[in-house]
């Protein structure tokens, strides 16, 4: 009797619930992604260099000093500073205070200097009034200057007893005064993440969208998304972009509005392809037959495997919308120089190209170097993911 008694061991309610079984292989994909990825040495050197420019651009902020929209003082000796790797600049005047101001200052600096006994802090290197033709041309209009605008403004505070800042700045100042290196590098990235956080939203309300219209097509809100989609393509994105910043403006939410409203359409078509023919294979049949709610299967599951298409068109559109914003410089639509994005400062530099060459060199090849970096990242992870582009 006592060897039929049952083992109460046998009869124990399992305290730790046990993990199902994945239905798909969604890890092994990404694993596989990545791995095709890295097996070519030319998506290895589209990753670095690309991640050399990113980080490039983010360590050059932390040599930010001033601010990138104030002006570093009130006096206009400081304006159209020039950088402090070539100091001498050559500047055209008309007969009148501000030139007879700059003479003044060499007179008196000269002065200073021969009762110390030192050399002078400023002078004039070339005067075309009195070095070109002596007397003859000391009656004309314009006159030309070589000088050293660091130095003047030293001599200024010296000789007038002022406290200018005499700070020498790696790219010079604009028209107004600001640091050149710091508007370069805010701007730059301020349109970065501008443009970054426009397209997760995109990314979201596109597959969102995508994922509504597809799982529910024969519901009346399914046609008009695909209506509004279908109207905002017929015309090239560009031309929306712009036509919202006319009414808009061009800060920083505007421009993020303007992608928001308008760049949602290509993930959305994206994400409607691949979702219509994921739906009907065997593991979104599974996962309905293991009772997933609808949203569980779009979130869970379809977005992780239409993830790797989307950041190739991540990497594309970045490229492209940054060319956007500095297009709008074009069209007259960038009024204000205290909207920092790439377009204002396109504009700028445009405009100081004989003043300050500098200033459009470097900007425009920091965001050629970028653009092209971006745009080499997203051939590599277009020929990964799908290996028949060549």
């Amino acid at each position: 009797m006592e060897n039929s008694k049952l083992n109460d061991n046998l009869f124990k309610f399992v305290k730790v619930k046990p993990k199902p079984s994945s239905l798909t292989n969604e890890t092994t994909e990404k694993k596989l992604f990545w791995k095709r990825f890295f097996e070519k040495k030319s998506n290895i050197f589209s990753l670095v260099f690309f991640l050399i420019i990113a980080f490039g651009i983010i360590f050059a902020l932390f040599f930010i000093k001033y601010s990138p929209t104030k002006p570093i003082s009130n006096f206009s000796y400081t304006n159209n500073l020039p950088s402090q790797y070539s100091q001498i600049v050559k500047r055209t005047f008309e007969k009148g205070a501000e030139l007879d101001f700059i003479r003044e200052i060499a007179r008196l600096e000269k002065i200073r200097a021969n009762y110390l006994g030192q050399a002078p802090i400023f002078e004039i290197l070339y005067d075309s009034a009195f070095d070109s033709g002596g007397e003859l041309t000391t009656t004309t209009d314009i006159v030309i200057l070589y000088y050293n605008p660091y130095d003047l403004i030293k001599a200024i505070n010296i000789n007038n007893n002022l406290n200018i800042t005499t700070s020498k700045f790696i790219l010079g100042t604009n028209n107004f005064g600001v640091d050149i290196y710091s508007r370069i590098f805010s701007s730059i990235i301020f349109t970065i993440l501008i443009i970054f956080a426009a397209l997760v939203i995109n990314i979201f309300v596109g597959f969102s969208l995508a994922a509504l219209t597809t799982l529910n097509e024969n519901k009346w809100y399914a046609k008009i998304i695909d209506s509004i989609s279908s109207i905002i393509h017929s015309l090239p994105e560009i031309i929306w972009i712009f036509l919202l910043c006319i009414f808009m403006g061009t800060n920083w939410w505007a421009l993020l509005l303007s992608f928001v409203l308008i760049s949602w359409t290509s993930f959305y078509e994206v994400s409607k392809n691949e979702i219509k023919e994921l739906s009907n294979s065997e593991f979104i049949i599974a996962l309905n037959s293991i009772g997933l709610s609808k949203i569980q299967i779009t979130y869970k599951h379809l977005f992780n495997l239409i993830l790797p298409s989307h950041l190739v068109l991540l990497s594309d559109r970045f490229s492209i919308n940054m060319l956007i914003v500095s297009s709008l410089v074009f069209l007259e639509l960038i009024v204000s120089s205290s909207n920092l994005n790439i377009g204002t400062i396109l504009k700028e530099a445009i405009s100081m190209t004989k003043t300050n060459v500098s200033y459009i060199v470097i900007f425009a090849s920091i965001v050629i170097l970028f653009t092209l970096s971006l745009k080499l990242f997203s051939v590599s992870l277009s020929i990964t993911y799908n290996p028949q582009i060549k």
